[in-house]
């Protein structure tokens, strides 16, 4: 599929008003203000609002996750390159928190997000499992369980943190989340299975 610089235009300018006034109060004319379009052009690209949402929460996180696996292979450890993308992963959670913060009464949305976020989670885990599997053939790790079923351990662990840390927020009505502890507490759980 080609890239499309208008859609494209349509997707970051999407993006940048989703983050600053959030779901609810981004208007299509908002959007299309901030694109240097008229809403018939973003008619034309999408349905709705809610489109316009899904797609740019499916780029921001394919982006998000493209970015997070390319600094994680930097390191040229298996092990470090496990507990840096599980630890970073939550670390790096208020850059695209503004994705998850939803209206109550947005199923139809709700369900496209499902979606988008089991593509993105079916990424990650080949990811991760690809990371383990190496580990494996490298004598690195030698796990009983087959590194798929590591890997979706580790990756609920992760993802369990970040949002147990997101949900405390959101009930304190604190903007600024400390996502520190999260992180600490991936790192334990990293240590007692990643052995050295």
């Amino acid at each position: 599929m080609k890239n499309n610089p208008k859609k494209d235009l349509i997707l970051h300018a999407g993006s940048e008003c989703f983050a600053r006034y959030g779901f609810d109060k981004t208007t299509l004319d908002d959007i299309g203000r901030r694109a240097g379009l008229n809403k018939a052009s973003l008619y034309y690209y999408f349905k709705n609002k809610e489109e316009i949402f899904a797609a740019v929460f499916l780029s921001d996180a394919q982006a998000f996750v493209a970015d997070l696996k390319t600094k994680t292979q930097a390191f040229p450890d298996v092990r470090r390159q496990i507990r840096f993308y599980l630890t970073e992963r939550i670390r790096r959670a208020p850059e695209v928190q503004h994705l998850t913060s939803l209206p109550q009464d947005a199923p139809v949305l709700a369900q496209a997000l499902e979606t988008a976020q089991q593509e993105i989670k079916v990424l990650e885990l080949a990811f991760l499992i690809d990371l383990l599997k190496r580990g494996v053939g490298a004598n690195v790790f030698s796990f009983s369980e087959p590194s798929a079923s590591i890997g979706e351990c580790l990756f609920d662990v992760s993802d369990a943190l970040k949002h147990e840390t997101i949900f405390k927020g959101r009930r304190l009505q604190s903007r600024d989340q400390d996502f520190s502890k999260a992180v600490e507490r991936m790192e334990h759980v990293l240590k007692l299975i990643l052995k050295s």
